[in-house]
Parts: C-alpha cells; structure tokens; sequence
C-alpha cells in the first residue's frame, strides 16, 4: 500500500513562542509507525514544515492529532476521504474523544500504536478496516522500533530522541493521568545507546515527559549521552534540587539546557493543580545550581487555577525575576476534552464555546475562578511584555556565558536571533 503520515500543523505563526517555533521536532511517533509499516510505500509530512495536498493518490492516511489540531486534522481527513484514501486517526484526540473522531474518518486507534498497528494494516490491505483498534497494554519501550529518521527529514544540527514514556505524577492540568499510557516505562540504556550511535546530529532534544522519574536510569542514559559525545536539553522536575550528584553527572554529560515546569507562585495553586512535588522555596536554589554550571534554564509557568486571582500576574512576574531563569513560557490554564478538569469545568458552567484550535495553552478557553477569560488572557500578555526586556538582557548573558557551545553549534545563534527581538502573544485568533 501507498501509506501517507501526517502530523498537523501545530504551531501558530507569530504566537507565544518567542524560539521553538524556529525548531524542527520531528514526530518521532509518525516515524516509529513508518519503521512498522514494512513492505509497504511510506510518507510523512510535518505541518508545521511541509505542505499537504491531498491531490497525491495514497492508500492509507494516518494522522496524528491533540486537542488544538483535531479541526485542522478532521479537514485533511474528510479531504483525503473524499479522494479514495482510507483514513485513520489517532494520538491523544482520537484516544479521549473516539466517537467524535469516527465522525470524521474511517478508524481510530485508541492508546499506543506500537502493537496493533500491522494488523491495521492487514486489515487495511484486505478492506476489513474495523472502526477502533484499542491498544491491549501500554507499550514496553524495548519493543518499539528505531523510527524511520530518513522519512522524518531531521535537521542537520539537532534529533529528537525518547528514552521513557508516561509519568508517575497526576498534575490535574495534565492529559497524561487520562491516557492508557500513563504508567512509567523505560527504554534498556543499552537501546538508548544505540539509537544515539546512529545519530549523525551532534545535539539531542530529549522529548521524555519524566526522564528522571528512576533517578539511577536517568544517571545511566545521561553517561550514555556523554559517552557519545552529544550535547542535549532536557525537561527537569523541581524535585532534584538537591541533588548535587545527578546534577553532576547530567552537566558533565553535555546539558546545555533544561526545561523546568515550576507553574506557579502560589503555594495554595500547586496544591489545587496536585503539583505536590514542586516546592517554590527550592526554585532560586535549582537555577543557580543549573547557572553554576552553565546550564541555561527555561522556565514554564501557568495562569488560570482556581486559586489565582488579579494579583497572581505580579507575583508570577516578580517570582520569575526572582529565580533568574533564562526564558519563560508561560501557559494559561487549558483543560483537554474527555478530561476530568474539562468535565468539571463543563458541570460547573464554565466553558466558553470556542473552536478547538483555541486549545494550545495560549487563549482561555473557560470562565476563571476569580477573573473574566479576557483578564486572563490580557493578563499573561501583560507578563510577557513586561519580562521582555529583561529576558532579552538573560539571553545574551547566557549567549555569552556559552560562547563555547556556540562555537560547536552554530545553528543556535541562528534560532535565538530569530526570536530574541520577538514579541510573545497569547490569544492572536479572533473570537
């Protein structure tokens, strides 16, 4: 068959990401269901990067979607439908809301694809498509295959690589808790160590949720990391604060970056949002560790819990100033469909009817607590234009701290000056 992979637009041009929308993440799923489809004629096309036409005669149409891409993905599905391609949706959308998604396509798959893929695809080939191919078990990481990276288009500088998946914590903002694949599991270092052997890029973005959930299997896939002489960021829990050695030992490792979600100032927020392993005391003491040994750190913070109120824009802003870190995103509250906070909001009322692709972190998609949407909204604009100035002033600290790790990745000085003099905005869709 002449099988076709998709992955939807994601980014929005000009939005709340002052870099990463210069940044090429290959979807490494799209990639792994290529390396399972043998025998069979395989394309993938990035959204964000490469136009989709459905004009092009494919067998089989797989595309991934979430929340904030499933317009986008139900119009490429019914326009493939229509030229004679049967179309498959799946990812986090299709798995929390199937019904919905059925209205569109002709299958879903409910949880991970990794073991009922082929038999899609056998069923595809003899025209026994079923509507809904549900995983039986969350995937073990060692049976997933290396992704087709030669269909991914990688850039030359820098590779998306996974070595868990799921996360042991329940954040209620969180999708994860809802998902089939919630539950921790870890890649064999020595898997890990291979798919970084075939790595011909020098820089790996490590795209696990929780990597150090298993402190000694962290230890171990960062030494593999070093061994093989790559540089990478990562995302970081608070909890390791104090944890000088693992600090060590990732840094030394090649850590030029860290994502850190701290969420919040309030300590009565972090306790409504379940984030029970945050301690705001800790985050100045996190970053000057990071700092002390030239890591940059980028900040995540979200607005919008039930606990926050006009004045939580402030003291999220002064905090972030208070712990120095190199970069902030900040998020507004945004609950899935065929979540618990998405029930309870819709129960209490609270929804706003909006389109999905409002859905993205950037636009308030429900009535706050303590606040109109608007406020909220008008709020976290007015962080970011607020914390330009001094942002832009801890970027080129950073840059110049790490003069070295410009040197060895060029690249990098091409995508901070693509956004440094960027304004961030959130909510840039009409109503």
């Amino acid at each position: 068959m002449k099988i076709l992979l998709i992955k939807p637009q994601w980014f929005v041009h000009d939005g709340p990401y002052r870099y990463l929308e210069h940044v090429r993440f290959t979807p490494l799923s799209l990639g792994i269901l290529a390396a399972l489809s043998e025998g069979h004629e395989v394309k993938i096309v990035d959204g964000d990067w490469d136009a989709i036409a459905a004009t092009e005669h494919f067998d089989l149409v797989g595309i991934t979607a979430t929340t904030f891409t499933s317009q986008r993905a139900y119009g490429l599905a019914e326009e493939f439908a229509r030229e004679g391609a049967k179309v498959v949706l799946g990812g986090v959308h299709p798995t929390l809301l199937s019904e919905e998604c059925l209205q569109h396509a002709h299958s879903v798959v409910v949880g991970e694809a990794e073991y009922v893929w082929k038999q899609l695809l056998r069923d595809a080939e003899r025209g026994t498509l079923q509507r809904v191919y549900t995983a039986p078990r969350p995937t073990d990481m060692n049976d997933v295959p290396f992704p087709r990276r030669d269909l991914l288009a990688d850039p030359s500088w820098f590779a998306c690589l996974q070595a868990t998946r799921g996360c042991p914590n329940s954040c209620r903002y969180c999708y994860l808790p809802t998902m089939p694949w919630h539950g921790y599991r870890k890649r064999s270092p020595e898997l890990v160590d291979e798919e970084l052997r075939r790595l011909k890029q020098k820089m790996v973005f490590l795209v696990d949720d929780n990597l150090f959930a298993d402190r000694d299997y962290a230890m171990s896939i960062f030494r593999a990391l070093g061994a093989n002489r790559k540089t990478f960021a990562v995302q970081m829990p608070t909890s390791v604060a104090d944890d000088e050695e693992l600090l060590d030992v990732m840094t030394q490792s090649g850590c030029f970056n860290v994502q850190i979600g701290f969420q919040s100032a309030s300590p009565a927020s972090l306790e409504w949002a379940n984030v029970a392993h945050n301690r705001i005391d800790n985050y100045r003491t996190l970053v000057a560790e990071l700092h002390a040994r030239g890591v940059a750190v980028t900040g995540f913070f979200i607005l919008g819990f039930d606990t926050d109120d006009m004045a939580s824009f402030d003291r999220t802003t002064e905090m972030i100033r208070h712990i120095e870190v190199d970069e902030a995103h900040i998020y507004i509250l945004t609950p899935y469909p065929g979540t618990d906070l998405y029930a309870q909001l819709g129960r209490e009322g609270r929804l706003l009817a909006l389109d999905r692709d409002r859905f993205g972190w950037d636009h308030a998609v429900f009535e706050p607590r303590h606040m109109t949407a608007q406020q909220l909204e008008e709020g976290v604009q007015r962080m970011y234009d607020e914390l330009n100035p001094w942002l832009r002033r801890r970027t080129a600290r950073m840059l110049m701290r790490r003069l070295d790790l410009l040197v060895r990745h060029p690249a990098l000085l091409g995508v901070f000056a693509s956004g440094v003099f960027r304004r961030p905005r959130v909510a840039r869709m009409s109503r």
